[in-house]
């Protein structure tokens, strides 16, 4: 070796100490960033979660969990709604109500929880395998998009009860398995299990899971290249995943478990086409966090506008995605266009849409959304800045020194500067303003749950058992920690009589097990409470008892009226 080969030798790096790494360490201390924004991220959410209030759907699911994490693993003698989410939500809620008990915090815990995971894995699935700035910038636009939801009706969709959103945790982790695996054999078995798994929750996947893998992936295939045999398998998995899900359902029901409503596949009329597609429009904007109607003037119609660049980032991704449908290398850009299409013309005809509250059913519009902005809009964004400092650069390089630009031949000699400048003072007055929304609206007082006082005050006054409407039943229940249980009641031609048993444990009814001396009836609305009273006067007779506290009306009688239900 010569003294220059020495001296060469002699000014390079020593390499690193064994078991010290740099890539190691890197890893665990984005690890350790990551854990931190999750944690703030999850104390933020459940905050806001905390501003609406639980009511009877995150509650009857809440005692579906508890029932299960008591040994009715299966459900025996529920009747749930025409989404179960047996196989996400409800596992997840035992979990909570194993450490935190029976109690409306559960569902809040349970949301924060969900959207923290939903924004983190947005996060990293924008990612994908871009480095440096890129990547930085592409986990930024998907997780600044989704930041801070909108109080009020967004934060009822995406921060309280199992509606639609915690199905796109599962799918998401799905399309990051899909994206990050190499092309082996077992990446289309494991997509077939989890599509089947979450189809067993939430009726919804075949829709923005089943469908978008299956177009996605036959797409791929017509090019007819060495993975063409991959995608087809990936393709022939998630059609294999909808018998599957079926069959499962269909063994749960056969060993004495839960069952559930058909859900409503009819086509909308004609005529309610226009009001579907302004409440989708609506619903859109809310779940960005852009909606308007109810905002009071402020800061919360400032934080508005602002959320309308996320939605225009996310419009410009969708546009991009579209346009080029057929020629993406990457698998997931054509299946989220896609589910996003499909999710959005699906709800507009059918007959789902009835009011804002209905946009549960294209909360994944949001995620997938942010997630294609992330991955097709950071790295044109830089390319621009780029060629923007480039030319300027090169403005400089051709310029004599200290000469300046003659005037009205062109831009001034410092806007190619100003430009970047510019960009990056906007990028960074809107992450600004996105943090500063999510810090105020978490800021907000929490409210109680709905019941929350007629709770208490029937266990203080050792008013245990009894009947309710729905929207008072199961949510008084979980308010008390399962020390009251109120059963559904309802008035059929003039007569009280059990209430739809959608989200009910029909054992509840049977005279032989269980007691109910009292029924309680809300103030509102006034007719539907007159009605209720006139129909149990007319069959109860008169109550031995009769309570006023606050809207409530508590009357009770010496005897077990799910007898007298039963036989109505």
């Amino acid at each position: 070796m010569t003294r220059a080969d020495d001296a060469l030798a002699g000014s390079r790096p020593a390499p690193p100490p064994a078991g010290r790494r740099p890539g190691r360490r890197r890893r665990a201390g984005r690890a350790a960033g990551l854990a931190a924004a999750a944690v703030v991220l999850f104390l933020c959410y459940l905050r806001l979660s905390g501003t609406v209030p639980v009511n009877a759907d995150g509650a009857s699911n809440a005692l579906q969990a508890w029932d299960m994490l008591h040994g009715n693993v299966l459900l025996h003698g529920w009747r749930l709604s025409d989404v179960s989410f047996y196989t996400t939500e409800l596992p997840q809620y035992a979990l909570v109500e194993a450490v935190r008990g029976l109690g409306p915090e559960v569902v809040h815990i349970a949301a924060a929880m969900t959207y923290t995971l939903l924004v983190l894995l947005a996060g990293l699935l924008a990612r994908g395998r871009a480095t440096g700035r890129e990547a930085v910038l592409r986990v930024g636009i998907a997780a600044g998009i989704m930041l801070a939801p909108q109080p009020g009706s967004a934060s009822y969709t995406l921060l309280l009860s199992p509606d639609h959103v915690g199905t796109g945790v599962p799918l998401l982790v799905l399309w990051l398995i899909i994206d990050r695996a190499r092309p082996r054999w077992y990446v289309p078995v494991t997509a077939g299990v989890l599509l089947a798994w979450v189809q067993v929750a939430d009726s919804v996947t075949l829709i923005i899971g089943v469908a978008p893998v299956v177009i996605a992936c036959c797409v791929r295939a017509c090019r007819r290249d060495a993975s063409r045999r991959y995608h087809l398998s990936l393709a022939a998995a998630a059609v294999a995943s909808v018998p599957a899900a079926a069959l499962a359902v269909r063994l749960i029901h056969g060993l004495g478990g839960y069952s559930v409503y058909a859900p409503r596949t009819s086509l909308s009329p004609a005529g309610a086409l226009p009001r579907h597609l302004a409440l989708a429009s609506q619903g859109v904007l809310e779940l960005f966090g852009a909606g308007f109607a109810g905002q009071r003037p402020g800061l919360a119609v400032l934080f508005a506008v602002a959320h309308l660049a996320g939605l225009a980032l996310a419009g410009l991704a969708l546009g991009l995605a579209i346009g080029r449908f057929f020629r993406w290398e990457e698998l997931l850009i054509p299946a989220f266009a896609a589910a996003i299409i499909l999710n959005l013309a699906a709800y507009i005809l059918s007959v789902t849409p009835v009011n804002i509250r209905s946009t549960r059913e294209i909360a994944s519009v949001l995620p997938f959304g942010a997630v294609l902005a992330g991955r097709l809009l950071a790295g044109p964004m830089l390319q621009a800045v780029g060629r923007l400092r480039a030319a300027n650069r090169l403005a400089r390089a051709d310029r004599p020194e200290g000469a300046d630009r003659p005037e009205g031949t062109g831009r001034p000699p410092r806007a190619g500067r100003l430009i970047p400048i510019t960009l990056a003072s906007a990028a960074a007055a809107a992450a600004l303003c996105y943090a500063a929304a999510l810090g105020y609206d978490a800021a907000q007082s929490p409210v109680a749950a709905n019941d929350q006082a007629l709770a208490g005050w029937l266990a203080g006054h050792h008013l245990t058992a009894g009947l309710a409407k729905y929207w008072h039943a199961n949510n008084t229940t979980l308010d008390s920690g399962g020390r009251v249980q109120l059963i559904t009641v309802a008035v059929r031609d003039g007569k009280p009589v059990f209430g739809d048993p959608r989200e009910t444990d029909l054992s509840w009814r049977d005279p032989r097990s269980h007691y109910a001396n009292f029924v309680v009836t809300a103030g509102r609305p006034a007719g539907q409470a007159r009605l209720m009273a006139q129909a149990l006067l007319t069959t109860l007779g008169r109550p031995a008892r009769t309570y006023r506290f606050e809207e409530y009306t508590v009357r009770v009688w010496d005897r077990n009226l799910l007898s007298v239900l039963g036989r109505t």
